[in-house]
């Protein structure tokens, strides 16, 4: 019973420190999307750089 009481607790302090992030945090951060790789700049349509993806799958090939 005590380990359900700490695992309740251990819950609460969870939930009020993502509630204090979520206060804190501007207000358009949470949604903000890089639309540009950032090792190579390339402009991107999801959420892995094609040119990046290519390159590091063509490393493995033969390895």
């Amino acid at each position: 019973m005590v380990i359900v009481w700490i695992g309740i607790a251990v819950g609460v302090l969870f939930v009020l420190f993502l509630i204090y992030k979520v206060i804190k945090s501007p207000p358009h951060e949470a949604i903000y999307i890089n639309l540009y790789c950032q090792k190579c700049g390339f402009k991107k349509n999801g959420l892995k750089c094609p040119r990046c993806e290519s390159e590091s799958s063509s490393h493995h090939k033969y390895t």
